[in-house]
């Protein structure tokens, strides 16, 4: 394996499927949610809405599937479906505790750009002792913005207040390292199952990649 080294004053980390291996948790909620209201998904529902922020996927299952919800409140629930696994099944990827802990020691500044909502990534990052590692968490729902956009990495970038070529981002999928390629900033490329298929373009789109955090020790 080999052993990466990363010169950056700051580091916007993506959450799910980066620091956290929890993309099977995902897979499945928004078919799961249809179900729960009687209606039979297709099968091709987790690639219609895997891009789309929280909002944009509640919009979609109430104007395609005529969900009598407001988009809020369907939000609510599917963050209440998946919270429990949050709370007490989700873990950190290997070696990522070890990789936040020697990058927090040395004084580089780090954020969370995550599309999850804000509470469960709090959750998550309180559950592990990590969230004071992070100066903020920037999420689809705050900006009403995609990760598939590339204005919504440009706001991350704003808040570590750092040139953008002194900035690492983080990410497992294919959209959202085409859409952070236009702020100019270092990527990295992470391994996650989810994203196989999509790795040897992550690769080719990255600056560096990684399969797993241990290279980064």
């Amino acid at each position: 394996m080999n052993q990466v080294r990363i010169n950056t004053e700051g580091i916007i980390f993506d959450l799910d499927g980066t620091l956290i291996d929890s993309m099977s948790a995902w897979e499945n909620i928004g078919s799961d949610f249809l179900r729960k209201h009687g209606i039979v998904p297709p099968d091709d529902l987790n690639e219609t809405i895997k891009i789309m922020s929280f909002a944009e996927s509640a919009r979609y299952f109430i104007e395609v599937y005529g969900i009598a919800m407001t988009e809020e409140q369907v939000g609510d629930e599917i963050n209440g479906m998946i919270r429990d696994n949050y709370a007490t099944h989700i873990e950190l990827k290997p070696f990522v505790r070890e990789v936040l802990n020697q990058y927090f020691n040395q004084g580089i500044k780090m954020g969370i750009l995550t599309a999850t909502h804000k509470s469960l990534t709090e959750l998550i990052l309180e559950r592990f002792g990590l969230l004071n590692h992070f100066d903020f968490i920037l999420t689809s729902g705050m900006t009403g913005l995609p990760k598939s956009q590339p204005e919504i990495y440009h706001r991350a970038v704003s808040q570590l207040q750092i040139p953008a070529q002194q900035i690492t981002i983080f990410e497992d999928a294919l959209y959202c390292i085409r859409a952070a390629r236009a702020t100019g900033c270092q990527l990295v490329g992470v391994y996650d199952e989810a994203s196989k298929n999509d790795w040897n373009e992550i690769q080719k789109l990255s600056d560096l990649s990684i399969m797993s955090f241990k290279e980064l020790l």
